[in-house]
């Protein structure tokens, strides 16, 4: 039987031997890892579920690439992630993370870094996974 933690390990792995690797700067690195829980609410806010922090290593898979990412926050429409390079609104990746592994549409992407782009997208059910209810 397996480790309990061998799906972490098997993340660590595959994040280190990614060929793009998503960059934080030092001071913005210390601050994404110290949220957790329940995001705050806002008296604008239009989103129809609530976010819930979410931060740990990801591998994005887009086509034949593997991309090093952080997931950033996740709601039960979707999920938010730090991708090293831009994404386009529409596209389809898989995002890897220690214990599953999701099939995403992105819905949007904008740059904050060099090297460092947050993304947010939905979940998305691929071909042949749905099933008929008759």
């Amino acid at each position: 039987m397996l480790d309990i933690n061998n799906d972490t390990q098997l993340i660590e792995a595959l994040w280190e031997s990614s060929a793009s690797k998503v960059r934080l700067t030092e001071s913005l690195q210390k601050l994404f890892f110290e949220q957790h829980g329940a995001m705050p609410l806002f008296h604008d806010n239009r989103r129809a579920y609530h976010r819930y922090f979410m931060r740990g290593k990801a591998v994005v898979l887009r086509g034949n690439a593997t991309l090093a990412a952080y997931t950033k926050d996740v709601s039960r429409q979707g999920i938010g992630f730090l991708s090293p390079v831009q994404l386009l609104p529409k596209e389809r990746v898989k995002l890897r993370l220690p214990t599953t592994q999701l099939s995403l549409e992105i819905a949007r992407c904008r740059r904050m870094d060099q090297g460092c782009f947050e993304c947010g997208a939905r979940f998305a059910l691929e071909p042949g996974l749905i099933r008929s209810t008759n």
